[in-house]
């Protein structure tokens, strides 16, 4: 048996300690307690046995104490190298050497050791032939074998049972139960019978899928663009591989510099060339498949003589191919742009054979839609129409849209056709392109030639002469723009303040045209814009600069004076904004008209004017069907044409006359002319009329109030008796108001303190009030502490501790029936009344209370008159009251409930059962 050394021992510890998942320095830490990095040769052993359940014979624990001993012979252990060693990557002192070739892992991704169960080779290879076959599939519908068995391994430690195996198994197309079987026997674990080690299989798919990745070619440019034009560059390969790059960091936008910039620390602009390419592949690996050849030819392109590559020169040179860094400094660079197509999405390549196949079938099915003259596109789209236009459908939808052309295909070549136009993401058609490849006249998307484009032939040079200005008034120009201000009720400064961030209220001419064109006044020329900016012009500045503010000034007169101090002067006469409002260009002044003009003009509206209101004509419908633009205007050809359509005959010089007075450089001005011919009478204006009514209404003052009491004793009663039964305190809400305590505030503070006590009280009652408990010495305040002391006697007396021997009273709040008095005549009616109903009560032996009590259905005593009288008449007891003896009998017993007055029928009830001898409560 060969000598076991120590990097044997130290495998099995590593392998043991991954797949515990401890750190080895913690369980040292305990017997060290100065963390020296050192402990005794037995602390040692006794860690290694109970902590870590590593069992060592006494050759091995030797072996690793002879190797980990402070010093030959000595009694300490230095368990921090031991841990560094256990827990280590790869070897740091050979920095010579590659450390993915050095590095040190467990066997297993759980950390257990491989189980391998003896088998024939023949088996072994049937086991192997079966996993490559599977892992393709497991790689394109990204299943993971480890996260299928996960939840029957609790423990993690790399083994289910046979039945979960079969139970999770991803079961791929085209996998029989025999080779299922066989594979299930080559990952049984030899040590447990009946459990399958699942970490073994994962393990070997991850490793063909890594392969995989490793051996995949990425040029994916199809033979044949079937109808779409592509661009065939001559560079060099170079070229084209950066051109590919450039391409993908425009079209996805990635920002090349972040996945550089954490290698370079100091921002020197220089990285080694392993990171380079970790870099580049994380970079645009997803975006454009590169080789590995393909990425060393970059290094190399970029690589410095130091062996460290420039990666900011590779990501300048990446991100601004179709930009400029410094566009803001140079406006008027034409920047270069991806050619056209570039960013579009290329189609799958086939097999030479599959090409020419794919080629004949859509020569067929173009030929066949050149014959039926079918648009194709709108079928397609329909089915895009879900979430957003992705340009993609499904394969059971392009097979449909297919049969509905009737554009007939066998099965074989629809499979061929979805395979050339698939998506390789989500496995969707490019039905556009199928489109275009079968649709001479449908363009779904375009690719530059490499035909040279005619160059165009410069224009000459020309000499700008100065505008002549000899001609141009500006204050014609200043009165055209304030009538364009008044008319669209215009800012001036909103126009200019943005180019004016100083507030210097002066900027260039330039700025000044661009205000005045979002102004709408773009067609001013140039000989106008000359005058009115020499006008206005700075003379402090030495460049061509205008006071704009002093042109708002100029300009806003249509609307106010703007001078200062406007508030100082309210008398002042501001202009009428109608002697702002300039007529349009090209009217004739017609006071200058000759006599004849005016006549014969005058003579025609006349007879017109009769002629319209004999026949009672609507003329303006006539000239709107000719202004489809709503202006106002029509031509004079049509101006005549309406004439005779509404039979308004005129002969040749009073066409001339009108057209002469109404006529601008627009047209023929037909609502000046209606204006004339059907004079409207003036309209009142009823906003002032209608202000005086609200005056006059508003001055009415209209009491709302109901049966105010006007007696101090009265409302004093009334204010007693709400703060009894709600047991307020007064003085709580009107103490706030007297911060310095001097027992008086103003009346309206007064008012305002009652009604947030909600004691229910009227104008009338409160006006009785202020002038009772008005102060002495200010007529504006109320004694309000005095009107406190007031209402607080009816709980207790004031300063009564000074007056022992006093008995205060209790307050006891008067019946409100007791205070109805009624006047003699009256008081003889209730009597009779009263007895007559208490006769036929005591005979009947009536019950009053229940009917009434049916219609109290809060319980307070009272209902109304109606309630009243329908009670009276339900008992047989309405026929022996009249009418008047009804008001007397609401006199007597009427309450205020609410603001609302209704009866009080229990004083009725006892009065009646009182005097008829009638005791209610006896059976």
């Amino acid at each position: 048996m060969p000598a076991c050394t120590a990097a044997d021992i130290e495998g099995r510890i590593r392998i043991a300690v991954q797949e515990r998942r401890v750190r080895v320095p913690e369980f040292f830490k305990d017997y060290d307690s100065l963390r020296s990095g050192f402990v005794t040769k037995s602390q040692f052993a006794r860690c290694l046995d109970q902590s870590f359940q590593i069992v060592l014979s006494p050759e091995e624990e030797a072996i690793l104490l002879r190797k980990y001993e402070d010093k030959p012979g000595g009694n300490m252990v230095n368990y921090q190298k031991f841990a560094d060693v256990i827990d280590c990557i790869f070897q740091p002192d050979q920095l010579k050497v590659n450390p993915m070739t050095q590095k040190i892992e467990p066997e297993e991704f759980l950390g257990s050791k491989r189980s391998l169960r003896p088998l024939s080779p023949a088996t072994k290879n049937k086991i192997t032939e079966i996993v490559e076959r599977i892992a393709p599939y497991y790689k394109y519908h990204g299943i993971n074998i480890r996260t299928c068995y996960e939840d029957f391994d609790r423990h993690h430690i790399g083994v289910v049972t046979e039945s979960q195996f079969h139970r999770s198994f991803p079961k791929p197309i085209g996998l029989n139960d025999e080779e299922l079987s066989l594979l299930v026997r080559g990952y049984l674990d030899p040590e447990r019978p009946g459990l399958c080690n699942y970490l073994n299989f994962h393990n070997d798919v991850e490793a063909i899928k890594r392969r995989m990745d490793e051996e995949e070619q990425i040029d994916v440019t199809p033979v044949n663009t079937y109808n779409i034009p592509r661009e065939i560059t001559s560079d060099k390969e170079l070229n084209q591989i950066l051109g590919r790059i450039q391409v993908a960091v425009h079209k996805y936008g990635i920002r090349t510099t972040e996945f550089f910039c954490d290698h370079d620390k100091l921002r020197s602009g220089v990285i080694t060339k392993n990171q380079f390419v970790c870099g580049i592949m994380l970079c645009i690996k997803e975006r454009v498949n590169l080789t590995k050849g393909e990425v060393q030819k970059v290094v190399d392109y970029y690589v410095n003589p130091d062996s460290r590559v420039r990666y900011m020169d590779f990501c300048h040179a990446m991100e601004n191919a179709f930009n400029d860094p410094y566009l803001e400094k140079n406006p008027q660079l034409e920047v270069p742009r991806p050619p056209r197509g570039a960013l579009s999405r290329t189609l799958n390549s086939l097999s030479s054979a599959e090409e020419r196949r794919v080629q004949n079938i859509l020569d067929a099915l173009a030929e066949d839609v050149r014959k039926r003259r079918v648009m194709t596109f709108p079928y397609f789209k329909d089915y895009d129409r879900s979430k957003a236009y992705t340009r993609n459908m499904t394969k059971t939808q392009f097979e449909r849209v297919l049969r509905s052309l009737s554009l007939l295909v066998q099965p074989e070549d629809l499979i061929l056709l979805c395979k050339k136009f698939e998506e390789p993401n989500s496995g969707d058609v490019n039905y556009p392109a199928f489109v275009q490849a079968v649709d001479k006249e449908f363009v779904g998307f375009t690719m530059d030639s490499d035909k040279p484009k005619e160059k165009k032939r410069p224009k000459t040079p020309t000499y700008d002469k100065p505008p002549d200005t000899s001609n141009v008034d500006v204050f014609e120009v200043i009165s055209r723009i304030r009538h364009h201000v008044l008319v669209n009720r215009l800012r001036v400064c909103q126009y200019f303040q943005d180019f004016d961030p100083l507030k210097e209220y002066s900027i260039p001419s330039s700025k000044f045209r661009m205000g005045l064109s979002a102004m709408g006044l773009h067609n001013l020329n140039n000989a106008e814009f000359k005058v009115l900016s020499d006008y206005f012009k700075d003379p402090k500045k030495k460049a061509e600069s205008v006071l704009w503010k002093e042109f708002e000034n100029e300009i806003e007169t249509v609307f106010t004076q703007v001078q200062p101090d406007l508030e100082k002067t309210p008398m002042n006469m501001v202009p009428k904004m109608d002697t702002f409002l300039m007529k349009k260009p090209g009217t004739m002044d017609w006071g200058t008209a000759t006599q004849d003009q005016q006549s014969v003009s005058d003579a025609a509206i006349d007879r017109m004017q009769q002629n319209v209101a004999q026949r009672r004509v609507l003329c303006k419908p006539c000239f709107q069907d000719f202004d489809l633009h709503n202006i106002g205007v029509v031509t004079k050809p049509q101006f005549r044409q309406c004439l005779a359509y509404l039979q308004l005959n005129a002969t040749e010089p009073e066409y001339e006359a009108l057209e002469a007075k109404y006529s601008n450089h627009m047209g023929f001005n037909y609502l000046l002319f209606l204006g004339d011919l059907e004079p409207k009478p003036d309209q009142e204006l009823m906003y002032t009329k209608r202000l005086e009514e609200l005056r006059l209404v508003n001055a009415r003052q209209v009491s709302l109030e109901k049966n105010p009491l006007r007696d101090i004793d009265a409302v004093m009663t009334k204010i007693k008796n709400k703060v009894i039964k709600e047991r307020i305190r007064v003085s709580e809400f009107l103490k706030d108001y007297d911060k310095l305590r001097t027992g008086r505030m103003l009346k309206t503070v007064f008012k305002r303190g009652l009604d947030l006590a909600k004691l229910g009280l009227q104008p009338t009652e409160m006006a009785v009030l202020e002038q009772y408990f008005e102060s002495p010495k200010d007529p504006q305040y109320v004694e309000y502490v005095v009107f406190c002391n007031e209402i607080e006697s009816i709980f207790t007396l004031k300063n009564l501790e000074k007056a022992p021997q006093v008995t205060p009273s209790q307050y006891k709040p008067p019946i409100e029936v007791d205070q109805n008095v009624l006047p003699p005549d009256a008081e003889d009616i209730l009597q009779r009344t009263v007895h007559r109903l208490a006769e036929k009560v005591h005979k009947h032996r009536m019950q009053l209370f229940p009917l009434f009590e049916d219609y109290d259905r809060v319980h307070n005593g009272t209902v109304s008159r109606e309630q009243f009288r329908r009670v009276l008449t339900e008992l047989e007891l309405g026929g022996l009251v009249k009418e008047a003896e009804f008001r007397v009998l609401h006199m007597k017993f009427h309450v205020s409930v609410g603001g609302k007055e209704d009866i009080d029928y229990i004083k009725f009830c006892d009065m009646v059962n009182e005097l008829a001898n009638f005791d209610p409560r006896k059976p």
